[in-house]
């Protein structure tokens, strides 16, 4: 039984050991085929991984420019150039004393008064006030806002007009034309002969001419821009009530001024004409005088000499013997 035990186990040996060996080879694939598998999966993670990092990187981008673009919004906004004007009428006791304080607030925040009216007040008509006020842009609205403080606020009309597109386009026009006259001046350093040098000089001329208009009109568009103009009528009631005011107190009112200026306008005729009428009742008086005094025996003595017609042509003068009247027959 022994040595049966041996053979039986020395022939189970060898297959022990290819099974052995088979289970090894398995193994070792399978160990091989988790490990390809771990790196291609570890490659994909990779690529998942770029991708995610670029979409990050593009999402990133994308944001760094729209915030570039918000951040240059405000720049461009404020390279805009607007001219701001406006109009307001303001109710005031005294239209005087209000254009007055206005025009010490206008100073006050840097602006100056352009033009200013007043009309004094008449028992026919109450007084008034304007004003034509120039105020730095960024006080345009507390001008408005001030005006409160000086009356009763009727009306306000407050007009902003875009000029960026014109301010452009001069910008453009004055720097082509400065180029075209700096280049003219090299021309005419470098001019072969007399003829040359006049015609560059005449182009240059005119090139120089149109370029002082248009740095005239630049400048006049940025003064608007930086200064805003305001006009402020100040009137002692408001225009409707004075518009309204009508029927038989109206019209009375009416006729009792047209005829007071009738009557203020014949009192300064006659003012005008009087000396003239005292000069010309002068003149008449004098010339009487003369025309007196060289009338014939006006003031001379009857007994110096007859005076053939001191009795006047129509005084009866003595018949002659000729001239005697007939007798008359006693029968008729």
């Amino acid at each position: 039984m022994p040595a049966t035990l041996r053979r039986d186990r020395t022939r189970r040996a060898p297959l022990l050991a290819a099974l052995a060996a088979t289970l090894l080879l398995v193994m070792t694939a399978c160990s091989s085929g988790g490990a390809d598998a771990g790196g291609e999966s570890a490659g994909v993670e990779a690529d998942s991984a770029g991708t995610v990092a670029d979409a990050g990187a593009s999402e990133q981008a994308a944001d760094g420019a729209a915030v570039a673009e918000s951040a240059a919004e405000p720049g461009a906004a404020a390279a805009r150039e607007i001219v701001t004007t406006g109009s307001a009428t303001v109710v005031a006791d005294d239209p005087s004393a209000a254009a007055t304080r206005l025009a010490r607030l206008v100073e006050e925040a840097g602006g100056r008064i352009e033009r200013r009216s007043e009309t004094a007040a008449t028992d026919d008509s109450p007084g008034s006030a304007s004003i034509t006020a120039r105020l730095p842009s960024d006080r345009m609205t507390g001008a408005v806002e001030a005006l409160g403080s000086l009356g009763t606020v009727e009306s306000v009309d407050v007009d902003s007009t875009d000029v960026t597109g014109e301010g452009q386009d001069l910008d453009a026009r004055i720097a082509a034309l400065t180029t075209s006259t700096d280049r003219l001046r090299d021309l005419m350093k470098s001019a072969g002969s007399t003829e040359d040098l006049l015609q560059v000089e005449q182009e240059l001329s005119e090139r120089q001419a149109e370029l002082d208009a248009l740095t005239a009109q630049r400048q006049r568009l940025s003064d608007q821009v930086a200064m805003s103009t305001l006009d402020v009528e100040i009137v002692p009631e408001p225009v409707a009530a004075a518009q309204s005011r009508g029927g038989f107190l109206g019209g009375l009112a009416s006729g009792w001024g047209a005829l007071v200026t009738t009557v203020q306008t014949v009192v300064l005729v006659l003012g005008v004409l009087l000396p003239w009428l005292a000069l010309g009742g002068l003149g008449y008086l004098g010339y009487r005088w003369l025309r007196g005094r060289a009338r014939p025996g006006a003031g001379g003595d009857s007994s110096d000499g007859p005076d053939d017609d001191a009795d006047g042509p129509d005084a009866p003068r003595p018949a002659s013997p000729d001239e005697a009247p007939e007798p008359v027959p006693a029968g008729r």
